[in-house]
């Protein structure tokens, strides 16, 4: 500092309890550079009011206040931070060292919030504890350390950033006689040898004999200044040779470097060390959160793959073809509507014979609830007959057959037996290939109680979750149909149900249904299905989701309870922090982080949780599926990056949300009166 500082006509005036408090009364006072000035007077005087607007911790009512060129009675809040974080250092009376930081560390805080590098910050802190004499409790925490070890370690806190300015609130109020010799001893050897300014506060007649002059305050108004005859210390002589500035983050003249983004974190991560079981509770909440998000979405993402793998194994280049039913009869509205164009024959003929069709496999349905039974040899089982939807959109699609061939395949006459229904009929000694080329009769039953026997042949075995069906061909079914209606040409008159008409590719789809529907028939696309699919299980996947959702939005609760739980047990803390030049932004962005980190926290276990469960109910979903017969199933619980990568985010964007008001609160704290907090 080579400038004096000025006090013209100060004033400080305080609301308390619905009165006016004049704590200082137009003061006038210069400090020289280098000058060693005790503040003395009886409580109440305004002594340490007048500290805190040197220190740029409070603002003056009225008046001038210059230090070092700056006019801190107009200085923004952040010149004063910038002001605190490069000229001043606090001694406080109570020692204000954090209680979870070493004595190192103590010692370090100025450099870290100077943007220093963590090597040279502890280098410095290091040299200068043993320059005080504490070389051997480095690395002690304050519970470990004497009273006078205390206050060394934040008088070495104060001079680490290489300050213009020693501001010491009562350093000695909290030590015996001895001790506070050795303090005061230590503050005039610096002030001697480096030329520090020291402004001292105290009570205490044998402190103040050690300053060069003495300020006498009595009802916020200087009442006497009496000058010691000791010679003034020369300024700055070996200043910097004792005390060289940090090579890095010292700020110029109104450029802060301020404190680091690896910092914060290191910081965020030491505080959320101190109350481990409740932050635990409060992540806690959090994984519950991340755990049903994942596990329920997981859920949605692996069956919208298994659906769109399903469909990709029927071909997304096949069309379903269906006839246009006329309107129901006004006089018989329980008569089954008909089909204005009937799929005959002759149309699938004309079908098959349109550019880009490979092929035309027709549909024919049986009619619903027909009581049918299957006779081989001297076994007669009742039986269902599976339509084709069934076997083409199960789950894990089609599937090779176990033995013989499949419907479609080589024909569309005969049997293809499900393997639960052949093992039935199976011999003692037989395989599946033994009922291959069998022969095999189907007994239905009309309503009435009619009968009629139909003959066929096995030509396949399949996998199915069934026990009891049968894949029935073409030829079979319009038998039964047509003896069942006793309509002998019912194809003629009906025609059949409707077509899977497998095109050359999809980009053959359009053109091909545009020419059936000339035909007088209606077409839907397999990819059209699949979009409705898909639609259906991003709706439940949101669904599924939205719980998970709920439960994270009340843990975000929890989290903003353990943050406004923080700032109630660490206001001293916040007040320390901004005494040595922490910004309101920096304390906002080391909450927030904190807050973050609880959230992300969670929502890592959660994932993991998450997974595992999802895992663990697909591994008993299949082995139930198994037992029932449904196979080919793939994996259900499906977590892919996104799901990942966005239950991260979001957690700790749950934590952010959480910690955005708790954060604002402590970044609002006055200095002054967090500092008086217990």
């Amino acid at each position: 500092m080579t400038d004096p500082i000025k006090l013209t006509n100060l004033a400080r005036q305080f609301e308390r309890g619905g009165m006016d408090v004049q704590a200082l009364r137009g003061v006038d006072l210069a400090i020289e550079p280098g000058e060693f000035v005790a503040l003395v007077g009886p409580s109440g005087s305004g002594k340490s009011t007048l500290l805190n607007l040197l220190g740029g911790l409070d603002r003056p009512s009225t008046g001038e206040l210059w230090l070092n060129g700056t006019a801190l009675h107009t200085a923004t809040e952040a010149e004063r931070t910038l002001h605190r974080r490069q000229r001043i250092g606090f001694i406080f009376q109570s020692f204000n060292l954090l209680p979870r930081l070493t004595a190192v560390e103590n010692v370090a805080i100025p450099l870290m919030l100077s943007g220093v590098s963590l090597a040279e910050r502890e280098a410095r802190a290091k040299a200068l504890l043993e320059k005080v004499g504490l070389g051997h409790r480095l690395d002690h925490y304050p519970t470990e350390l004497s009273g006078g070890e205390q206050q060394r370690t934040a008088v070495a806190r104060a001079l680490i950033h290489n300050p213009s300015l020693i501001l010491a609130d009562e350093p000695t109020g909290n030590l015996d006689s001895k001790t506070g010799e050795e303090v005061m001893a230590l503050l005039k050897e610096l002030n001697r040898e480096q030329g520090i300014t020291l402004i001292v506060v105290t009570h205490d007649d044998e402190v103040a004999a050690y300053a060069d002059r003495i300020v006498k305050l009595r009802d916020g108004h200087i009442v006497e200044e009496i000058k010691a005859p000791s010679p003034q210390p020369s300024p700055s002589r070996e200043r910097e040779l004792l005390f060289p500035p940090p090579t890095r983050g010292r700020a110029r003249e109104g450029v802060g470097v301020g404190l680091q983004f690896s910092d914060i974190i290191r910081q965020a991560l030491s505080n959320l060390r101190r109350r481990p079981v409740r932050n635990v509770l409060t992540a806690g909440g959090v994984l519950i959160g991340i755990v049903t998000l994942v596990a329920m979405v997981s859920f949605g993402v692996g069956v919208q793959r298994e659906v769109q793998r399903n469909f990709e194994s029927i071909g997304l280049e096949n069309l379903f073809v269906r006839p246009v039913y006329n309107e129901p009869d006004a006089f018989d509205p329980f008569a089954a509507p008909s089909p204005q164009t009937p799929i005959t024959p002759e149309l699938v003929a004309q079908i098959e014979q349109l550019p880009d069709v490979v092929s035309v496999t027709p549909e024919l349905g049986l009619p619903f609830g027909i009581d049918i039974a299957l006779a081989y040899g001297d076994t007669s089982l009742p039986i269902r007959i599976a339509d084709s939807e069934e076997r083409q959109f199960s789950f894990g699609g089609q599937t090779d057959p176990v033995a013989g061939v499949e419907l479609g395949d080589q024909g569309n006459d005969g049997v293809v037996l499900v393997r639960g229904l052949a093992d039935s009929l199976l011999a003692d000694g037989q395989t599946y290939d033994d009922l291959l080329g069998q022969n095999l009769s189907l007994i239905v039953q009309l309503p009435r109680g009619e009968t009629e026997t139909f003959p066929s042949e096995i030509i396949g075995v399949r996998d199915s979750f069934s026990s009891s069906a049968i894949d029935l061909g073409l030829a079979e079914r319009e038998a039964i149909l047509a003896w069942w209606y006793n309509e002998p040409n019912i194809l003629q008159t009906e025609g059949y149900n409707g077509l899977t008409v497998q095109t050359t590719d999809l980009g053959a789809i359009t053109a091909v249904s545009i020419q059936i529907e000339e035909l007088g028939l209606q077409t839907q696309s397999l990819e059209a299905i699949l979009n409705v699919a898909n639609q259906v299980l991003g709706l439940m996947q949101a669904l599924l989701g939205s719980v998970g959702g709920l439960a994270l939005l009340v843990a975000a609760l929890g989290v903003a309870n353990t943050m406004m739980m923080a700032i109630y047990e660490r206001t001293r803390e916040i007040g320390v922090l901004k005494a040595l030049g922490a910004s309101a932004g920096e304390i906002r962005a080391l909450f927030t982080v904190e807050a973050a980190m609880l959230g992300l926290l969670g929502g890592f276990f959660g994932l993991i949780f998450g997974t595992l469960l999802g895992r663990l109910v697909d591994w008993i979903g299949h082995r139930f599926l198994i037992a029932e017969g449904i196979t080919g199933i793939g994996q259900l619980s499906v977590v892919p990056p996104w799901l990942a990568l966005g239950s991260l985010a979001f957690a700790a964007f749950i934590g952010i949300v959480a910690g955005l008001y708790p954060a604002a609160r402590a970044a609002r704290l006055d200095p002054v009166a967090a500092l008086r907090h217990e």
